[in-house]
């Protein structure tokens, strides 16, 4: 979802580090986003494909300061409840689990997954990562580096639902922006 030139767009050139082929910004981020999305693709059982639409250059941008950071934020583009096939009436279920369970894309098309990560990790802006994200496929970060990995497989896990719709305090539904 990145405007040309930036995010997963970004052609700057990139030497290949641990099984990452890339050797572009942007390739790099792509092979690590579909690695991550590879491994939820072995675990989750699904004959409807789960689409995630993300972006590495969000705007605005997710703040990072030298001593904290948001490294991405995930979750699903929709709800959905009382679809043919809801185990639960009444139940609001995150859109990729309602589509697997109504066997068929309850969206019309659209991403089931929206999703964005921090360009700014590169830049240095945090301390905890002085030499940005690491590309890597291989587990292995050096010292200054965010492995890249466990952030897309922590926030795609929030895409898919392991999150609350409700108001902790209140009980109220969230934010009913995407309910079906």
């Amino acid at each position: 979802n990145d405007t040309a030139g930036v995010g997963f767009n970004d052609a700057a050139p990139r030497v290949p580090v641990g099984g990452n082929t890339g050797t572009t910004l942007r390739q790099q981020r792509l092979n690590a986003f579909q690695f991550a999305a590879n491994i939820w693709g072995a675990i989750l059982q699904s004959n409807v494909p789960i689409k995630v639409g993300s972006t590495f250059h969000p705007q605005p941008a997710l703040p990072c300061h030298p001593t904290s950071a948001q490294l991405g934020e995930a979750g699903p583009a929709a709800i959905n409840k009382n679809f043919l096939g809801a185990p639960l009436a009444n139940t609001w279920y995150p859109q990729a689990l309602a589509n697997s369970i109504a066997g068929t894309d309850l969206s019309g098309g659209i991403n089931d997954i929206n999703a964005k990560f921090s360009d700014l990790i590169d830049s240095g802006c945090f301390k905890g990562a002085l030499n940005g994200w690491y590309y890597g496929l291989d587990g292995n970060p050096p010292q200054g580096q965010i492995d890249l990995i466990p952030v897309l497989m922590h926030e795609l896990c929030h895409g898919l639902g392991f999150l609350t719709f409700m108001d902790i305090t209140t009980g109220a539904l969230s934010n009913t922006n995407g309910l079906n």
